[in-house]
């Protein structure tokens, strides 16, 4: 049977430009944690432990995905990153929301500023005054494919 929302989302994803991609991400990320969140408060531990996995898997993509050669501004989205996955990692260990929350926090400003960078036309971003984005340029990161974190393989 063909599922209609699988081929929506397949088709948001490849339709979108690796700005908008990297907000689908921060999307994806920040509506795991929001369940994390809710499955400790409805005391189901299980589902709490799933979605929390889920997020650190995407937040460990977006991680992944990092030129660290790009210049400072990647450097400080890996120190983000990986203060986003140790309150992660907290929050799961400890089955309580607050870490969780605090990581939250910091996806959603994130996800806000790459907002406001995907929204930008095309023409704007093409230009070479432009300070380069520091996620990669060979391909744009790939939740769909297992992560190194996921498969506790080591950071590329």
């Amino acid at each position: 049977m063909l599922d209609h929302t699988a081929s929506y989302r397949a088709s948001q994803v490849t339709g979108a430009s690796r700005a908008g991609q990297v907000v689908l991400l921060y999307q994806g990320a920040i509506r795991f944690g929001l369940q994390h969140v809710a499955s400790l408060q409805r005391h189901d531990v299980e589902a709490a432990h799933v979605a929390s996995i889920r997020c650190q898997e995407i937040v460990q993509a977006l991680r992944g995905s990092l030129d660290l050669a790009a210049g400072p501004i990647a450097l400080q989205l890996d120190q983000l990153y990986d203060f986003v996955l140790r309150r992660l990692v907290a929050g799961n260990m400890a089955k309580q929301p607050e870490p969780t929350e605090e990581a939250l926090h910091v996806l959603r400003g994130l996800l806000e500023a790459w907002q406001e960078l995907a929204a930008r036309p095309a023409s704007e971003l093409a230009d070479g005054s432009r300070q380069q984005t520091p996620v990669r340029t060979a391909s744009a990161p790939a939740y769909a494919a297992a992560s190194p974190y996921a498969i506790g393989g080591a950071r590329r």
